[in-house]
């Protein structure tokens, strides 16, 4: 019996160590996370306050960056973002 389920929503995220494996300093990485998490609180994702939470979605480091990481060349091998789905 084949069940068709829908395809969900992938995010890429990314953490401190994969701004690091790009070439930012850890400093740098962990204020680029923080910005990265400030700005998604300013958004209403309350779930990015806690202090546990060390993983953000590609596109808040962009708009702190003002980069398109996802588009750099070399990005999917330098960039060990995780792909996770909605449940």
């Amino acid at each position: 019996m084949n069940i068709n389920v829908p395809e969900q929503p992938v995010f890429l995220t990314m953490t401190r160590a994969d701004l690091i494996k790009l070439g930012y300093s850890p400093a740098q990485a962990s204020r680029i996370i923080k910005m990265a998490k400030e700005l998604l609180l300013k958004r209403g994702l309350g779930w990015y306050g806690k202090k546990g939470v060390d993983r953000v979605p590609v596109e808040a480091v962009d708009a702190v960056l003002g980069l398109k990481l996802s588009q750099l060349e070399g990005a999917p091998s330098g960039l060990s973002a995780v792909k996770e789905e909605l449940s």
